[in-house]
Parts: structure tokens; sequence; C-alpha cells
């Protein structure tokens, strides 16, 4: 597929982020299935050869909608496992917002029909959260903090999965404004990673 800008008279920056904007709206309305652009077209307000002067290809526009969606997490290093924890658990409930939230679940049902388009959402929102999750491990281990052998990246998949599960099976309450699953969910991810006594 072909992301890169059409040739012709430059284009509109405004305009194009409206384009995304209103393309990643319909993603989380219809799925990519149904996706409509004369759909995108009216949420954006702009005519239908606008944006096939942008993207002459469905899924460019697709992928440049879920390419928005990039969560830019970092990995805070407050000098404890615990503080890392807890403020990217934070961090990566507050990515669940619209329309990643709405996505998220078309992801979950949609993924084995359009594995190349929601591949991007996988990678720039799902895999992003496991990997800052896994960098505050490492930094961990390396401090001590938590066993040598403990399985880094299947700790980071089930603390991440945790959090999405719950934007998926409890919409009407961001994990983020559910205190009890934080302090839950860290001390069980802690009491896992202990260093075990010597017997």
């Amino acid at each position: 597929m072909n992301t890169a800008p059409a040739r012709g008279r430059p284009r509109d920056p405004a305009v194009d982020e409206r384009i995304v904007r209103a393309a990643a709206e319909e993603l989380a309305d219809t799925g990519a299935t149904a996706f409509s652009l004369n759909s995108v077209a009216a949420r954006a307000g702009v005519a239908k050869r606008s944006i096939y002067s942008r993207w002459p290809d469905r899924a460019d526009l697709i992928i440049a909608a879920l390419q928005s969606l990039s969560v830019g997490l970092a990995p805070p290093r407050t000098g404890t496992l615990r503080g890392d924890l807890e403020n990217l658990f934070d961090q990566i409930a507050d990515t669940l917002s619209e329309p990643r939230q709405s996505i998220l679940a078309r992801y979950a049902t949609e993924l084995s029909d359009h594995p190349e388009l929601y591949a991007v959402f996988q990678r720039d929102v799902i895999d992003q959260a496991m990997a800052v999750i896994e960098d505050a491990l490492v930094d961990a281990r390396r401090r001590g903090e938590i066993r040598a052998d403990a399985p880094l990246p299947l700790v980071a998949e089930v603390f991440v999965s945790a959090i999405f599960g719950r934007s998926g099976y409890a919409r009407h309450t961001r994990p983020g404004h559910f205190p009890q699953m934080k302090d839950g969910l860290v001390g069980l991810t802690m009491n896992a990673l202990r260093t075990r006594p010597v017997s």
C-alpha cells in the first residue's frame, strides 16, 4: 500500500487533519469492513474527491487514521518499579479515550479479516504499551527489585491486557477511574515478581 502524498497542488494540513480525525471516528463507529468514504467526507465537511486526491486507496486512509492514534508512551523512570507501574497504569488508561476505546473493540472482532490494517493499531497502541511496561521491568531487574528469571514479556502482556480488557467489558468506566483496579493490579504484579526467599 502506498501512503505517500499524491502529487499536485500543496495540501492543506488543516484539511488533512480533519479528514484523518473523521476517518478515525468512522472506523470507531463502523469498523474497517463497513468503512465509508462518503461518511468520512460528510464528517470532515469536504468533498469526496478531496479525500481521493490525498489517499487514492481506501486502505491508505484507514492506515493514516490508525497511525494518528499512536500512544507515544515513555518509561517514567521514577526509581522504583511500583512508582513506574502506577505511573504507567495511568498513562495507558488515559489512552483509552475515544476513538481508541471503540477501535480496540473493533480490533478484537475484525483482526482476522483485516490483519494488514489492524497491524498498525497493534504496533502503535497495543505493542507500544507492552513495550513500555517491559522497559520498566527491565530497569527493575537491573536494580535487583525483581527475580532474574521473571518472564518479563509475559508479565507486560498480562498487565496491559488487564487494562485493555476492562475497557472492553466495562466501557462506561474507564480503567483510570477505578482506583481499586490500579492498586490491585500493581500489587499483584509486584507480588508475582518479588525475589523468592532462599529456603
